[in-house]
């Protein structure tokens, strides 16, 4: 395992954990004080009271909109209001400034208490039985109010195409047939396909075939898998409930994109230079190094030890390819993030994810375990996956950047 590597990712928890640490007492950029325009930044998440937005027949289809008038979170509830009104005119929307008005606020307040909710911050709208208060964007908090008032009204939403045109190639993607499974499997896939990866598993089955132990075989490869499953997947779930926690800050997608723009370059340019096998974030020497751990614990006959070892060595590699990856990970968790799925299911994508990720890993290692013999790849298939997943990641990096919607 390389310092650089071990640097790199320690930062990047670290700037990932700051905000994490300090969010129920900063800024949320979503909500602001319902009696003081000058505490915006100091307030707390987006609050969706009632998470299923069936509503019961007998509910008030009126939408109640408590806002500040200087409140710029307030200004972008109302213009995108405004927008949907113009396409629903049959949409009732009764609005009350608190600000300048005690009585609205008053009437708030008094709202608020029937519903069991204490509104502290604006803006909040009720719709239905359900209550929203803040706004962080019109991507994620405006979704889930559109949501919930075409429910109340019983309007059905238009599926807008999907769709997005990549200019270097004038190809146009259809993102309404690419799902979010297939989405998983794409980027699962070519994920699983990294020299770094790819030359641990090398190294590592070579040195156990030499031991002609299938027994020890066995033992060693399927730690290996599954502490490497394991392990990847914790990062995973890592970035994942990160960014559903920071998931107001807008400027935060912005990076992603850029990232994913960053990541699928290197790919295509890696595409174009490519050499087999070869993995840019360790050196020869480093390489070596993680050899002879693989043949210290290959020699062990302890299987306490073995394990210790291996797991040890699964944390290394896996380290080395978070950083071998170029942020794939991280672009797939920010997608994952911004899907309004049950949380369960969140983890289960990641699961698929992992297990494709690890697939060329398996299917090695049970021909190794099987036959005695090794099986490797064709380097063929892994440069043209670099030339797909560098295009497809260059297309979700604008889409990050210019219409998320298309990938929520």
């Amino acid at each position: 395992m390389t310092k650089r590597a071990i640097i790199i990712f320690v930062l990047f928890l670290f700037f990932w954990a700051l905000p994490n640490a300090k969010a129920s007492a900063q800024d949320s950029g979503a909500v602001c004080s319902v009696d003081n325009s000058e505490q915006c930044a100091e307030s707390s998440l987006p609050t969706v009271i009632g998470n299923q937005s069936n509503h019961s027949d007998n509910c008030d289809k009126t939408i109640y909109v408590y806002y500040g008038q200087e409140c710029s979170h307030c200004k972008d509830l109302e213009k995108y209001l405004d927008e949907m009104l113009l396409e629903h005119p049959e949409i009732e929307i009764k609005r009350y400034e608190v600000w300048h008005n005690d009585e609205n606020l008053n009437l708030l307040k008094q709202k608020a208490s029937e519903r069991g909710v204490e509104a502290k911050n604006v803006p909040v709208v009720f719709v239905g039985h359900q209550t929203f208060i803040g706004y962080a964007s019109d991507e994620l908090t405006g979704v889930e109010i559109k949501k919930s008032i075409y429910d109340l009204y019983c309007i059905e939403d238009k599926v807008e195409e999907k769709s997005i045109t990549i200019p270097l190639i004038n190809k146009t993607i259809n993102f309404s047939s690419l799902s979010l499974p297939a989405l998983t499997v794409i980027l699962g896939v070519v994920d699983g396909f990294n020299p770094c990866a790819m030359w641990a598993l090398i190294a590592l089955v070579t040195i156990l075939l030499a031991t002609e132990d299938k027994r020890k075989i066995r033992l060693i490869g399927g730690v290996f898998i599954i502490s490497s499953w394991l392990i990847y997947y914790l990062f995973m779930a890592f970035y994942l409930n990160t960014f559903q926690l920071l998931t107001f800050i807008v400027w935060l997608r912005y990076l992603i994109g850029a990232l994913a723009l960053f990541a699928g370059a290197a790919y295509i340019r890696d595409f174009i230079t490519y050499k087999p096998g070869v993995c840019k974030v360790t050196n020869a020497k480093q390489q070596k190094g993680l050899m002879e751990k693989m043949k210290k614990v290959a020699s062990q006959n302890s299987a306490w030890l073995i394990i210790v070892g291996v797991v040890a060595i699964a944390f290394s590699v896996n380290l080395v390819e978070m950083v071998c990856s170029l942020g794939l990970p991280v672009i797939y968790t920010q997608i994952l993030s911004i899907n309004n799925l049950p949380q369960w299911q969140y983890y289960l994508y990641l699961g698929l994810y992992n297990t494709l990720y690890m697939a060329d890993d398996i299917i090695v290692f049970v021909i190794a375990a099987t036959t005695m013999n090794y099986v490797h790849l064709n380097n063929k298939y892994d440069r043209w996956m670099k030339l797909v997943g560098g295009i497809l990641i260059i297309t979700i990096g604008l889409i990050l950047a210019i219409k998320p919607d298309l990938l929520g």
